[in-house]
Formats: C-alpha cells, sequence, structure tokens
C-alpha cells in the first residue's frame, strides 16, 4: 500500500500532460532565403472574440501556439523588425489538428504580394466534423451517431453505438471537453452516458467540433480499442447569438397499415417525436469573457404492442382479466392494466459554459452540462406479455462540471484541467410487489403473463462518481514538439443490484395460479442485510512525446505512455472457497485483485507533405483500453457469501403466497461466484495504419488502411465446465447421447477452520474473467471527393468504400459472466475458436451529394446521403 501510495504521489507532483486534447494550434517556421529568423513575432487573433495568442520563433525560425479556440476566423499576423509583416486571414482551426504556416520574409520595403506565405493544413488526426459540418448533414435522431454515417469506417447498429475497428462499441472512448462522457460500468449498449436510456448525452447544437479516430498517434489519447470519440462545446464572442429548433414527427410520416388493398388500409396507432431546443451566447465583457448555454427537450411517444386482444398476441382479454383480478384479491393491486399504452421516452439536456481571457497569456474555461432521461421499457412479444405494472422505467441522471486553464510562457504552453462526473442509472418501477408468472396460456397454451413487480427491477440502481485531474506541458526546442504528461482518474461505483428482491411466483397454467399451487418459488437477499459496498478504482499515467518537424515536409512523431489501473478495494474473502480442493485445483481466490501492472504503449508516426497535392502518412503502436467496469464489480457482488438465492422447484414443496419474502421458507441455492485472474490486465492491441491522399483542382482521391491485432482481450472461463470429448454431429448423423459437450463438478471438500473435517461446499458456476492474445481486424478504404468551382460552386460530390473483417473469440456482449461465457461459437465455451466477430460489417458504402450556397444573411444548403453496410 506504502508503495502504490508513493506512485500516486509521484503522479499528482509532477508537471504533465493533458489525457485529451480539447483546442487547436498553429505552428510553421519564419525564415528569409531559407535562413531562419529568430525572433519573429507570432501573433493569431480570433476575429469574433477578439481572444489574442502570441509567441516568437526560436533560433531556428520555428514556432507553435497551441492551446487555441476551435473555429473562427483568425487572423495570423507574422513581423520581423526590417522585415515586411504578413498577414493571413480567414483561418479556421478545428479540434486536435494543427494549421501549418510556414512564412518567408523579404526585407522592407517591398509589395506585400511578393512575401511567401504557405498554408499546410496538417492531416486530420482521424475525421474531424465542424459546426458548419454538423448543421449541413441530415440528422434523425440529432445525436453524434447521425455524424458516422458520413464515415465508411463506422458503423451504428441498431442496438445503438458506434463500431470503430471493428471493435466493441464498450471499447471506444467518449470524451466532452477532455472529459470522459462514456458508459464506464457498461449496463448499456451504446458507450457513452444515458446508455441505459438510449439517450442522446448531450445536444448536438452545443457542440463546436467533433473528432472520430481509431489510429492516432498523439500518445495523450488513451482509453480505448476501438475508437476515440472527442467533442468540444461552444463558446460564446464579441456577439449575441442564438438559436431556436423544432423537431417534429407523428403517425401521419409513416402512413397507414400494409396490405394489397388500399381500402382496407388503416391509420396507425398515435405516435410522437418531438424535438425542442435553443441555444444562446454572446459577450458578458467585450474581449474578456463570454458566454455560451444551450438546452434541449426530446420526447418519444409509441403504442405498445401484443397487448391482449391485438392480432398477434397470444394472451385473450377474458385471460388477462381474470389475472388481473386475481393479483388485486391477494394484493389490493389490479397489475396496472393490460391494454394498450404509451411507450415514452423522455430527454432533457443542458449545457452552460464561460470563457475568460485572463490576459493574452492565460485563457479559462468552466462547463457545466447535465442529462436527465427516462424511457419505458416494453418486454411484449407474441408469446410473452406484461403488464403495465411489470414494466420498468429506465433511468439515466448525469451532471458533470469541468475547468480548464490554458497558458503559455516562453518556449512552451501549459493545459490543466480538473474535472467532477456524477452518473446514476437504474430502473424504477410502479409498485414494489411480489411478481407471478403464469405460463400455458391462450389457445395453445403457448403464452405467458407476468404481472407484480420486474423480478430484475426491484432493486436495480447505479451511482457513480469519477474525478480527474489533468495537466500538460509542451516545450518547443528548435523542431522539437516536446510533451510531458499524466492523466489521473479516480472511479467509484455504488451499484445495488438483486433479482427476485420481492419473490417471484411460476405457475404451470392458470388452474394452478388461482390455485396458488407454483411449480417454482424465487427469492434474492443479501446474506448480511446490506447491499454490496462501493467499488473504488484509479488509473494514473504518465507519457512522453516528441514531435519532429521536417521542414516543410512534414514530421515525424515518437511517443511512450505508461497506464497504472489500480483497484482500491478488495471483494470479501469466501474463506470456505479458497481453502477448497476446487480452488486450490484452479490456483483462484475469491477476494483477490489483480496485481498493479503498468502497461506501456509505445507509438511513432510519420505524417508527410511530398508535394503541396500528395499527403501520405504511416503509424504503429500500442493503445490500451479499458474494460466495462461490471466485469469487475461481479467479482464483489458475485462471492458466494453477499448476495443469496432461494429457488424452490415442485407444487409440493413452493410456498404459499405471502406479500412479505421473508416469510416464504426455502434453501439457498448454490451460489456463482466470479473470480479475476492475478495477471489479469486492461484491454490492449497493436494498431498499425498506412494513408494517402491525393488532391488536384477539385478532386481528392484517398486510400487507407489499418490492422488490429489482439494483445490482451478479454475472455472467460467458466471453471465447473470441463470438455467431455463429445464432438459436434455432422450432418447425417444420429444423436446417441445428450448434446452437452462438456460435463461439470458443483461441489467441492474445503477443511472446517475449527475441526479440521472435510466438509462440502456448493456452487453453481465459477466465472474466471482473464486475457487472451487471439483476434484481430483489418480494413482498407478508398474514397472520392470533388468539389466544384465556377458557376457550380457549392456543389460537392463524395463517395467512400469500406472493406473490413473482424475476428474474435469473445466479443464481451453482455454486462453478466455466464452471458460473456455462454455466447460464444464453440461447443466447449471455455475453448473458443476464433471467429467472426459480431462486430464485423464487412462492407460498408457511402455517398453524397451536396449543395451550400450563401447570400447575405441568408444561405441554402442541401445533402442527399446514401448509407448502406452489411
Amino acid at each position: 500500500m506504502k508503495r502504490l501510495l508513493l506512485i500516486v504521489a509521484l503522479l499528482l507532483v509532477v508537471a504533465v500532460a493533458t489525457a485529451q486534447v480539447t483546442t487547436s494550434s498553429i505552428r510553421g517556421r519564419v525564415t528569409n532565403n531559407d535562413n531562419p529568423l529568430p525572433g519573429a513575432t507570432i501573433v493569431a487573433i480570433h476575429t469574433p472574440s477578439g481572444t489574442q495568442y502570441g509567441t516568437i520563433a526560436n533560433g531556428d525560425g520555428h514556432y507553435t501556439i497551441s492551446g487555441m479556440r476551435i473555429g473562427g476566423p483568425y487572423t495570423v499576423t507574422i513581423s520581423y523588425i526590417g522585415y515586411n509583416s504578413v498577414v493571413f486571414n480567414d483561418l479556421t482551426l478545428h479540434l486536435d489538428n494543427s494549421e501549418v504556416i510556414n512564412a518567408s520574409l523579404i526585407e522592407s520595403p517591398v509589395a506585400v504580394d511578393d512575401v511567401v506565405v504557405i498554408a499546410l493544413p496538417e492531416w486530420k488526426n482521424g475525421t474531424t466534423f465542424s459546426r458548419e459540418e454538423m448543421e449541413s448533414i441530415p440528422s434523425i435522431d440529432r445525436s453524434i451517431y447521425d455524424l458516422t454515417n458520413l464515415l465508411s469506417s463506422s458503423v451504428s447498429p441498431a442496438s445503438g453505438g458506434i463500431i470503430l475497428g471493428g471493435q466493441s462499441t464498450r471499447y471506444n472512448s467518449f470524451t466532452i471537453d477532455g472529459t470522459s462522457s462514456a458508459d464506464i460500468y457498461g449496463l448499456g449498449t451504446t458507450g457513452m452516458t444515458g446508455s441505459l436510456t438510449n439517450a442522446n448525452p448531450i445536444p448536438i447544437d452545443a457542440l463546436g467540433d467533433v473528432t472520430i479516430s481509431t489510429s492516432t498517434v498523439d500518445i495523450r489519447e488513451s482509453g480505448f480499442t476501438g475508437g476515440a470519440i472527442k467533442a468540444v462545446t461552444r463558446s460564446g464572442d464579441n456577439e449575441f447569438k442564438g438559436s431556436a429548433y423544432t423537431y417534429f414527427n407523428n403517425e401521419k410520416f409513416w402512413g397507414t397499415t400494409p396490405g394489397k388493398d388500399i381500402k382496407n388500409r388503416t391509420p396507425l396507432s398515435k405516435q410522437l417525436t418531438n424535438i425542442v431546443g435553443v441555444t444562446l451566447g454572446g459577450p458578458i465583457v467585450k474581449n474578456k469573457l463570454f458566454f455560451f448555454v444551450a438546452g434541449e427537450f426530446y420526447r418519444n411517444s409509441t403504442p405498445s404492442t401484443n397487448y391482449p386482444g391485438s392480432n398477434a398476441a397470444a394472451l385473450t382479454l377474458e385471460e388477462a382479466e381474470t389475472i388481473s383480478q386475481r393479483y388485486k384479491d391477494l394484493t389490493g393491486y389490479d397489475g396496472g392494466g393490460y391494454g394498450e399504452s404509451n411507450i415514452l421516452a423522455l430527454t432533457g439536456s443542458a449545457v452552460a459554459r464561460l470563457d475568460w481571457n485572463i490576459n493574452n497569456n492565460n485563457h479559462l474555461s468552466l462547463r457545466y452540462n447535465m442529462l436527465h432521461a427516462d424511457a419505458d421499457a416494453s418486454s411484449n412479444s407474441a408469446q410473452a406479455f406484461y403488464f403495465t405494472g411489470a414494466e420498468y422505467t429506465n433511468i439515466s441522471r448525469t451532471h458533470s462540471v469541468v475547468a480548464e486553464l490554458n497558458s503559455s510562457f516562453k518556449g512552451g504552453s501549459n493545459d490543466l484541467r480538473v474535472g467532477y462526473t456524477y452518473q446514476q442509472d437504474g430502473r424504477t418501477t410502479p409498485k414494489s410487489l411480489p411478481a407471478m408468472i403464469i405460463s400455458g396460456l391462450g389457445e395453445r397454451e403457448n403464452g405467458s403473463a407476468t404481472i407484480g413487480t420486474s423480478p430484475y427491477s426491484g432493486k436495480n440502481m447505479l451511482k457513480q462518481d469519477v474525478f480527474i485531474f489533468n495537466d500538460d506541458v509542451t516545450l518547443w526546442c528548435g523542431n522539437h514538439e516536446i510533451t510531458i504528461g499524466t492523466s489521473n482518474e479516480i472511479y467509484r461505483a455504488d451499484n445495488l443490484y438483486l433479482a427476485n428482491a420481492r419473490g417471484t411466483y411460476s405457475y404451470s397454467s392458470m388452474e394452478d395460479f388461482l390455485a396458488d399451487n407454483a411449480s417454482r418459488y424465487q427469492y434474492g437477499f443479501f446474506a448480511d442485510g446490506k447491499p454490496n459496498p462501493p467499488m473504488t478504482t484509479g488509473q494514473f499515467s504518465l507519457y512522453a512525446q516528441d514531435e519532429i518537424s521536417i521542414r516543410e515536409l512534414g514530421h515525424v512523431t515518437f511517443g511512450l505512455r505508461a497506464d497504472i489501473p489500480v483497484m482500491f478495494d478488495r471483494p470479501g474473502v469466501n474463506s470456505n472457497f479458497n481453502s477448497s480442493v476446487f480452488a486450490r485445483k484452479y490456483d483462484i481466490s475469491v477476494g483477490n485483485i489483480p496485481r498493479v501492472q503498468v502497461l506501456l504503449s509505445p507509438r511513432i508516426g510519420v505524417e508527410l507533405n511530398p508535394t503541396k497535392s500528395l499527403k501520405l502518412r504511416a503509424s504503429a503502436g500500442i493503445y490500451t483500453g479499458r474494460i466495462p467496469f461490471v466485469w469487475l464489480a461481479n467479482c464483489y457482488q458475485n462471492n458466494g457469501m453477499r448476495s443469496m438465492s432461494v429457488t424452490v422447484n415442485g407444487v409440493d414443496n413452493t410456498p404459499d403466497f405471502t406479500l412479505n419474502p421473508n416469510e416464504a421458507v426455502g434453501t439457498a441455492s448454490n451460489p456463482a461466484i466470479d473470480v479475476v485472474a492475478d495477471d489479469f490486465r486492461y484491454p490492449q492491441v497493436f494498431r498499425t495504419a498506412v494513408g494517402a491522399e491525393y488532391r488536384i483542382g477539385g478532386l481528392l482521391v484517398g486510400i487507407e488502411g489499418d490492422f488490429t491485432k489482439g494483445l490482451n482481450n478479454i475472455f472467460v472461463e467458466n471453471l465447473v465446465a470441463e470438455d467431455n470429448g463429445k464432438r459436434l454431429l455432422v450432418g447425417g448423423e444420429k444423436s446417441t447421447a445428450s448434446t452437452t459437450y462438456y460435463t461439470t463438478t458443483t461441489s467441492s471438500k474445503y477443511p472446517d477452520p475449527n475441526s479440521g473435517e472435510l466438509k462440502d461446499i456448493y456452487f453453481s458456476a465459477v466465472y474466471r474473467l482473464g486475457n487472451t492474445n487471439k483476434g484481430y481486424s483489418w480494413s482498407t478504404t478508398a474514397r472520392l471527393e470533388y468539389d466544384f468551382s465556377g458557376a457550380l460552386e457549392g456543389l460537392r460530390l463524395t463517395s467512400a468504400y469500406t472493406y473490413s473483417q473482424s475476428k474474435s473469440i469473445n466479443d464481451g456482449v453482455s454486462a453478466q459472466s455466464s452471458s460473456n461465457w455462454g455466447r460464444t461459437y464453440a461447443a466447449n465455451s471455455n475453448s473458443p475458436v476464433l471467429s467472426n466477430s459480431i462486430y464485423e460489417y464487412p462492407h460498408k458504402v457511402v455517398a453524397s451529394i451536396s449543395y451550400t450556397r450563401r447570400y447575405g444573411l441568408f444561405g441554402t444548403n442541401v445533402m442527399l446521403l446514401y448509407n448502406g453496410h452489411s
């Protein structure tokens, strides 16, 4: 522990770099006939706000200005005593990209036209969407997901999230103003804040720039093995600007019911989607202090389906009425109803930001954003019906605040960031009552109904706290831009989850239900009456990087990052299990946590501009991500001592119905146990990428490719399951034995600590979380773009095609170990074979045609977009 505290202390006192870049920069070289002009003055002014940045060229004539606001236009003035000054106008800067401006000054007096200025925009670090581009892209949900429609290298599946690099949506990082807005715990599938409700984490109209990348060389970027999604919020300037918008959709946009005979078609049930939002920004003190605020409200209402009386439902109205009345007699509650209902999703989000130009060398920003989302669940199918009171509402709450100070000094700059985020995700239910599941319903007796409190929702709530402290120092030495840094994060999760907390009764028929003859009874409880204690983890990182400029040709970047994940709390120790023969056989121990390890991530990248038309890049490196913390939290929840369950089978054994589950008698079931390997590592991949762009006139041709190899992918084993040697049957063979291809061991012996006598210990499963180096993905992309000029100026055509493959043995599709183990493509899930990942979409085509024209205060923008993947 002393060693750990020493490591933390060292990390916190080092003056070093931020984990996520939230600004932009310019750089270049000032010369006279290829001779450097040391001491040349460079001043950049953000025209709309009057924000000023400045520096002087070093001994080699090189200069860099970092920490600059995104957007523009900027005016850049380069001057030197005795030489003619040059002014570069209408410069727009983008997130995490550097604009290269080289100037060759000539001694005065000369005409300004004789001054040579070369502006070479750097190869974009991924794909950056500016504010203007986001406004022009067709958007259905008004979310970041819509931006990926223009990227042939990414896919947004129907389940939500963004697939990047052929990896899980849970393996992306998502930051807003440099602070994580990801679904860190991992209960949902989108990988972002609000994942449980599928809510948009922030109004898209509040964003300035968004960058999406998979193979950035910048060593400050980490926390992903898929891709990095970075967004920065908008800032106010010297003009008051605002907007108000609304988007509306209802059942009339969808037409009528299907059918060949138009006369027999009927209107659809009422449904509604409505988005309302406002933005406002401006000066508090001109050229000094600015504000920006944005708010958005989203409402979506859709009708329920498969309710009793509808065409597809197995459950009849008579059966629903009988069940409702019987439950009311037992509990005083009728189940909440069983007719058609509205499924609501409500989201409110807001952003507030202040920007303060303290002086020319110091700029401070403060940002707050919140999310409040509720989304009703609907679990109905043709065979299974849930009374309204047996459904639940997913909730997501987020409050985040971050402060950032950008400072410059002679020969360098410093960026300091501190932040805090609170997240709450979970389920709410209309009532807290026992659940009843009745089977054998409907004319075919293949239907079921659930009434009462949802078995998995009565106690289901997660609270999270995230603290960050980052600092960034960049030094400019000749043609070297050296960055050293640290990124520090403390994460705390308090998860309350207990299945069947109010008791669940299952009945095989309506007759059994009416007679209170349950075939199964289930009840969950905490052994000591207390829920699981919070889990606290940390990740501390050190890194260094050297970016070397090669005159006007480009630059080479070298970097090394060290990430140190730490778990501060241990799961409860299960001494009986740990001393068992089974535990000793597999060298596992309940209560252990992975040992502290240093995960190294070296990277190298080359970006070249051999000519003004041709750009080349190549990179290689290791990327360290993070896993959904729910996989680690399973070790705290499922230790065989705290979260317990009772399962009673058979009509003769199950207890009579009671409102108090503590009164029902039963024997605790054999628990499932989760452990983590002592040498477990966070996910790491090796990734290399190459690309080329060639532009001639308005035509741009690009080709790029990447390859990813898993180094530390996740792997889940169920140690009670052992391969029994049986094989899958091929066509024409007949089964002569069970189709189970493994045998199970669900008990063991342990010595009594007092008497030494060997006693029995039972368990249903023992899941071990470990690593594997199996798995890879690759992709190649070709794209064409053409910008018209002359009479057709404003017309733009784009097209791109990506072919990719992704192979894995475990995709990590669930929050539960049982699902991550069981959902593998193998007869023996402990020895899965390398196969197609569920995140593989081999083909994607994107094509668009757009037209933009401005006239005075008005403008026209039209875009037609095609997006197809398979």
